[in-house]
């Protein structure tokens, strides 16, 4: 419920950005350099997409807000935030006190978190570099050294589902792990998005690890060894509705 008031609120100001740039003549009907066409394919969409966020029939996704930032000179901090107003100058411009003040109360202005241009499938594996450049941006409260990508597949259905983005949080070391929550696990060539158990040896040395589909009805579990694991991800936040 949060999470959905939160992408409601952000489309609200998106359209209030929207009315604004049109009539500064940022957006201009039947402009070949500024039409709503040209528009929208800055965000990385289409026309009739953008329509759709007018009419409240969809919201603007995360990391399309933070293109309309980059290329319109949109406030990150009232686009993400509702604060202050909608062209006020990047934090980096504030006065010393308020740079201070921002600091103090813990507000993080930068892009801490790499959005993937690849799908994780949650009932199937993708191949998948977490070292390659992709888009970065930034979540109001989500801070840290993140990693999102999008869900293809419902084997996490209900509690994840096709269409949904996940953010996820490398773990620095195996003993931070948590059995039966849910992990982006990383192999040599693969994602898996599951639960996860792990199995200890005799000697309790951490060996194998289960992976377990929420959708148990239709995706048994399997058995991974642990040395396939190269790198495990904490699933802190699911985003949906972002297609």
């Amino acid at each position: 419920m949060v999470q959905a008031e939160e992408r409601k609120e952000l489309n609200r100001r998106f359209k209030t950005v929207f009315q604004l740039l049109t009539k500064r003549g940022e957006i201009i009907k039947n402009n070949r350099q500024k039409s709503k066409t040209v528009f929208a394919e800055n965000l990385g969409t289409k026309g009739h997409i953008i329509d759709k966020y007018l009419d409240d029939r969809r919201f603007i996704t995360y990391p399309q807000a933070k293109l309309l930032c980059a290329k319109y000179q949109v406030s990150e901090l009232y686009l993400f935030q509702g604060i202050g107003n909608p062209f006020d100058p990047p934090p980096s411009k504030l006065p010393d006190s308020e740079d201070k003040l921002a600091m103090a109360l813990g507000i993080n202005f930068s892009p801490n978190i790499l959005f993937t241009n690849v799908e994780a499938f949650a009932s199937n594996t993708v191949g998948v570099d977490l070292l390659e450049e992709h888009q970065r941006f930034h979540i109001p409260g989500v801070n840290g050294d993140l990693v999102a990508f999008n869900i293809k597949g419902n084997s996490m259905a209900p509690t994840i589902m096709t269409g949904d983005m996940v953010i996820c949080a490398p773990l620095e070391e195996k003993n931070e792990m948590i059995d039966n929550e849910i992990y982006a696990v990383v192999t040599n060539n693969s994602v898996y998005v599951k639960r996860v158990m792990r199995y200890f040896d005799r000697l309790k040395n951490w060996t194998h690890l289960k992976l377990i589909s929420d959708n148990h009805t239709e995706f048994d579990p399997f058995i991974l060894e642990i040395a396939e694991v190269r790198k495990l991800l904490k699933v802190k936040r699911k985003l949906t509705g972002l297609g």
